[in-house]
């Protein structure tokens, strides 16, 4: 007892002692440049700091000394997925020089005991990852031992950060610098383009020093600027700034004062820390702000949290800020989500685009990554804006309202950069590729989630097809673990994923056969749509990296949609293309096997648009998902043809230097697009070549396109030569069948195996040679036409430049409010154009009823296109109209009597609206047509055919007067009659007699045997005269041409001479013989008999058609003509073939059908066998 109370005793004298000691107040001081304070501790000694410089921040307090050496960061090892660490392999071996989560920043604002301090990037400074003995992963906080005051003392600031070039080529930038920061080694320097450098902002309360406030220090206070250690030795410290043109290297102050770089993982380098001090809370209790008398203080009044560098927290169940009225729900296991935050998800679906129902679009579905509930309209807009800047890139364009687009609102617990929980753990790995991790959360078929959750969920509920989940996606199927879900592929033509960062990456998984079929694009990066347009490039085309190394072998070079590595110009496999645009063969890099058929391609640069060779392939791929079209023509150009680069050899140089040789020397030929203009006066006597490739999309019919080129005015009138004959010229392309298709990955497939990429493909060249004497001016251009067998114009020389305006589909209910989770898309088309689209019977569970703005030309941007449902908590009223019935006339279509609603767009036959025109063509009654015969009529002065129906006139024209036609020939004793006819109709327009000749008259209308005549090109002779029916049968022949230089030849049924009726019945023998320019010949109908050696050596003869009456062909009738495609046969008489009429050469062509034989089946059999072909 004695003891405790003397215990007790004496320390109530020891707090008694206390009291009387002297208190000094504590102050506000004025911190100056210069001044000195001593705050903090750290190995167990308080540290001196020194106001350094003073900014928008308050006074800059840097460490007087050294306070340790340690790593500024170490290489990758615990987390190799941490936003830093996954964005270089460099960082593997050399540590990060991101300032942000970098180990250095971690530990200077760390508080926690040794061994927890918490690493921002996941990969600590341990042994093995930091150099010599570092290692600083089981230290305490450096701010461990500064008091809770202290610590307050500290200004939490935001400041400029600077971030290395590759990190801004990510994303990871703020603010609107542009340019790397320039390494200087001299401090006076080292700031030159400070203020123009990629940053970031950061918060902490501890940092380095970066560059420019090492160079604040060395304007203030000299050589301060260089650190010296406990010993008073000068040494090197770490700058916060990183070296910018790598992400691997840190910038330093060496012991001479030098800035120098330095990797990051050393641990040689001295720890010099900052922090603005907070001079409105900070009071001092002693000193007076000198080296030797420094302010002792902290800021005790300022109230503050626990501090910790950590980001903000997010709220981890935020509101939606997105209706989710229309949503699908998932229910994932552990394979999918094994920490259970995903399990349950609701989620909201969006109609972004939708022009037609789904079984007849491609159905794209995007999901989000990174985006919490409160940010799901961020997630929405955003891809809006991606797929709107996709579909300006051919050849998505052409395609753009045949896709039906979803946005899948999957939110996440985390925004991406944050590096907390996200929906589906895509990570970055060190080759900077996207991907979802099985292993971030042991959730081992994460990357399966979308054909087996997602897809089979969607299409079930939201796809018009709505067709039944078919497994349970959390338990293995019997049999074929992939197969089940094969269906997917058949109704959602794209999985993709945008996730939510300023980060640059992206990535594409096409692996159907193993479920995988979706692609991971960025929503911010600097170009975020350019990515999103190149990986939808891989994942719905199917096209290949052309930036790839490697070697294709036969099977991949087979498969291969546009990467090569066959080097003969005339066996690679876009050998048609060659020459076209900027189609040359190159390598895709110095060195390299791989083969790319032009160097500017998106699928090698996102600068680019896509190359004709990608779009070719993608409109082919994209042809097989819906069916729309059935050819494809690429954009024409015209090009002074001069000979270079027209045939294979010249494209035997695979280096990149060749290719823009190639490029040089074809924008110096162009005459076409925006290099019209460059068509001059000086063209006379030059060639000009209209080019493009045509890709035929039926695998059943052939077609055939015209081509027409000519020289245009600045007026529009066509150019002439001196003869004023128009500079213009025809051709006709004939474009095969492809009868490939099967093999080009078809609806179904899951994958291209192979196919002939030049199957059905037509590579179109109309060459034309301007005369040396034409008339022409300035302004002239070269006009183009391609038009199909109809007349219809499929490019001009207006199609490369024309005009484009936007278009955007609303959805909204009968009352005009907009139908919840409806996003209307916009999409471009042709100035001009007017769309057809059907809409979906059904938007959700809501009834279509009209359309407003369809079936009119779109000419201005923001074009809106409404479609109308039904809401189903609204009762619609028919409100009807008859639409009386009219008769169709011939050239206008009629129609029965029906009634439409003006409010839903429906058809009835009723007037009460009971019985609905579901079909509405059966009440249309199609225009018939004229139906104009043959039988001319005319009047005096015209002639023309008429429509039987409506009498309507056709093919009407002013009437041919013919010479004088003998009707009866005058004889001594007896007048003749003649007339003058229509050359055309056969009207007669004028008549007189023949006086009688009288004993000793001559008749000067005379004709006798044996006499010769021309008439155009042709000489005839007269064989016989029938005084029976006074030549009008046996009369004539043709013995000789003209010219032999003629190409063609008609034979026409009659050749009058003085007015007689002379009917041409033969050919003669030699008639033409060694006509070698003649090319095709046409035997008119009243011939029967074909002399010998008629047509002997006509070499280039190529076509022949037989009159209807020809029963003879003479010996040795075509001998010589090797070269005849096509023999057609109009009549059944021949009976007569010597068999010798055709050379043995010839006779081999028929026979193997290099000669087609065409027309009468009975003239073609008697003419093989007479020839004796079997």
């Amino acid at each position: 007892m004695t003891k405790k109370i003397t215990a007790i005793f004496l320390a109530l004298c020891m707090a008694i002692s206390v009291l009387p000691m002297t208190i000094q107040a504590a102050s506000k001081p004025d911190i100056k440049v210069g001044d000195y304070v001593k705050m903090g501790a750290y190995n167990n000694a308080s540290i001196l700091w020194r106001c350094v410089s003073i900014d928008n921040n308050g006074p800059l307090m840097l460490a007087d000394k050294i306070v340790d050496t340690l790593a500024y960061d170490a290489k990758t090892n615990d987390n190799s997925n941490s936003k830093s660490h996954s964005r270089s392999y460099k960082r593997d071996d050399y540590g990060s020089n991101y300032w942000k989560d970098s180990n250095m920043r971690s530990w200077l604002n760390s508080t926690a005991a040794e061994g927890k301090v918490d690493w921002l990037c996941g990969n600590p400074p341990k042994d093995g990852y930091v150099s010599g003995v570092g290692a600083y992963n089981e230290k305490a906080g450096f701010l461990n031992a500064f008091s809770k005051s202290e610590i307050a003392a500290m200004k939490t600031v935001t400041q400029r950060s600077l971030v290395s070039h590759p990190e801004y080529n990510k994303g990871i930038v703020d603010g609107d610098a542009n340019s790397d920061l320039l390494y200087y080694t001299d401090i006076s320097e080292a700031v030159a383009n400070y203020d123009s450098s990629y940053f970031e902002t950061t918060t902490e309360k501890v940092f380095l020093l970066d560059v420019k406030q090492a160079n604040a220090v060395w304007k203030n206070l000299k050589g301060y600027y260089v650190a010296y250690n406990n010993d008073g030795m000068a040494w090197p410290y770490w700058l916060r700034t990183p070296v910018t043109d790598c992400n691997h290297d840190m910038r330093y102050i060496s012991s001479s004062g030098q800035v120098g770089r330095y990797a990051p993982w050393y641990s040689d380098l001295g720890v010099r820390p900052a922090f603005y001090l907070d001079s409105e809370y900070f009071v001092t209790t002693s000193g007076s702000g000198s080296q030797s008398s420094p302010y002792i203080g902290s800021a005790p009044n300022k109230q503050e949290d626990d501090y910790t560098i950590s980001e903000p927290a997010e709220d981890a169940n935020p509101d939606w800020n997105v209706s989710t009225e229309q949503s699908i729900q998932l229910t994932l296991g552990p394979w999918y989500s094994n920490d259970g935050k995903y399990s349950n998800p609701t989620i909201p679906v969006y109609t972004i685009q939708k022009t037609r129902s789904d079984t007849e679009n491609m159905v794209v579905v995007v999901c989000g990554e990174g985006y919490t509930k409160s940010q799901q309209g961020k997630f929405i807009n955003d891809v809006k804006r991606l797929w709107q800047d996709a579909m300006k890139y051919e050849p998505y364009r052409s395609y753009a309202d045949r896709f039906n687009v979803y946005a899948l609102c999957t939110a996440s617990e985390s925004t991406f950069d944050n590096g907390g929980s996200t929906f589906f753990d895509v990570i970055v790995d060190k080759y900077n590729s996207p991907v979802i991790s099985n292993n971030l959360h042991g959730s081992q078929w994460k990357n399966h989630i979308f054909e087996r959750c997602i897809g089979p969920e969607f299409i079930e509920k939201i796809h018009d097809a709505h067709i039944k989940k078919k497994c349970d996606p959390n338990t293995i199927p019997s049999g074929s673990e992939y197969e089940p879900y094969y269906y997917v592929h058949d109704y959602i033509a794209q999985f993709a994923m945008v996730v939510n960062t300023k980060s640059d990456f992206g990535g594409a998984y096409n692996n159907r056969e193993y479920g995988f079929h979706y692609f991971i694009s960025p929503s911010d990066s600097y170009r975020a749509s350019k990515t999103f347009a190149h990986e939808f490039g891989h994942g719905l085309l199917g096209l290949g990296d052309e930036y790839s190394n490697g070697y294709l072998l036969d099977d991949k070079e087979l498969k291969s949609l546009n990467l090569s590595s066959v080097e003969d110009p005339e066996k690679i496999k876009w050998r048609q293309l060659l020459g076209f645009r900027n189609t040359y063969t190159c390598r895709n890099a110095y060195g390299s096997k791989m083969l790319v058929s032009s160097y500017e391609c998106i699928m090698r640069d996102t600068n680019y648009q896509f190359c004709e060779v990608c779009r070719l392939q993608g409109f082919k791929r994209m042809s097989q998902l819906v069916k729309d079209v059935d050819l494809y023509v690429a954009t024409p150009e015209v090009k002074e043809y001069t000979g270079a680069y027209s045939k294979p050899s010249d494209f035997t140089d695979l280096e990149t230097s060749s290719y823009y040789n190639y490029t040089y020397n074809r924008n110096d030929r162009l005459l076409s697009g925006n290099s019209k203009s460059r068509f001059n006066t000086n063209m006379n006597g030059k060639k000009i070549e209209l080019r493009t490739v045509i890709q035929n999309i039926s695998d059943k019919n052939a077609r055939q396109l015209k081509f027409k080129m000519w020289i245009k005015h600045s007026d529009g009138s066509v150019a002439t030569d001196s003869s004023g004959n128009p500079l213009q010229t025809v051709q006709t392309f004939d474009i095969p069948v492809w009868n490939d298709k099967a093999n080009f990955w078809p609806l179904g497939a899951l994958d291209h195996i192979k196919s002939d990429f030049n199957s059905g493909l037509k590579s179109c060249s109309l060459i034309y040679q301007i005369p040396s004497d034409a008339q022409l001016k300035s302004g002239d251009t070269v006009a183009f036409q391609v038009l199909d067998e109809n007349g219809n114009v499929l490019a001009d020389d207006n199609t490369e430049t024309q005009r484009y305006t936007t278009v955007s589909i609303q959805y909204k209910f009968e009352d005009g409010s907009e139908i919840p989770n409806t996003a209307g898309g916009t999409f471009t088309v042709p100035y001009g154009t007017k769309l057809d689209l059907t809409p979906a019977k059904t938007l959700y569970d809501y009834e279509f009823i009209k359309v407003d703005g369809l079936n009119k030309p779109i000419v201005s941007d923001g074009t809106v296109v409404t479609y109308y449902y039904k809401n189903k908590n609204e009762e619609h009223t028919h409100n009807l109209t008859l639409v009386a019935a009219k008769a169709a006339t011939c050239t206008t279509a009629g129609n029965s009597a029906y009634y439409t609603c003006d409010g839903c767009d429906k058809w009835f036959a009723d007037a009460t609206g009971s019985v609905e025109i579901t079909d509405k063509t059966s009440v249309k009654i199609p225009a018939p047509g004229h139906t104009a015969g043959t039988e001319w009529k005319s009047d005096d002065t015209n002639h023309w055919h008429e429509c039987s129906r409506c009498h309507d006139k056709k093919d009407e024209a002013a009437h041919s007067t013919s010479e004088w036609i003998i009707d009866t020939a005058a004889t001594e004793t007896a007048e003749g009659a003649k007339h003058k006819e229509c050359t055309v109709c056969k009207k007669v327009l004028e008549t007189a007699t023949i006086p009688a000749t009288g004993s000793s008259h001559t008749n000067s209308y005379g004709v006798y045997v044996g006499m010769t005549y021309t008439a155009g090109n042709l000489i005839y002779q007269i064989t016989s005269i029938d005084t029976a029916t006074v030549g009008q049968s046996k009369v004539i022949g043709v013995v000789a041409a003209k010219k032999n230089k003629i190409k063609k030849v008609t034979i026409p049924d009659r050749a009058d001479c003085k007015g007689y009726r002379l009917n041409v019945t033969t050919i003669g023998n030699n008639a033409f013989a060694g006509c070698k320019a003649l090319e095709k010949l046409t035997i008119g109908n009243k011939v029967t008999v074909i002399g010998k050696n008629a047509f002997k050596k006509c070499s280039k003869l190529k076509t022949v058609v037989i009159g209807k009456a020809v029963k003879t062909i003479s010996s040795k009738a075509f001998i010589g003509d090797n070269k005849i495609k096509k023999i057609t046969f109009k009549g059944k008489k021949l009976k007569t073939v010597n068999k010798n009429a055709f050379s043995k050469k010839a006779k081999k062509n028929i026979k193997s059908k290099k000669t087609k034989l065409k027309g009468n089946k009975k003239a073609i059999k008697l003419f093989k066998k007479k020839l004796k072909i079997k």
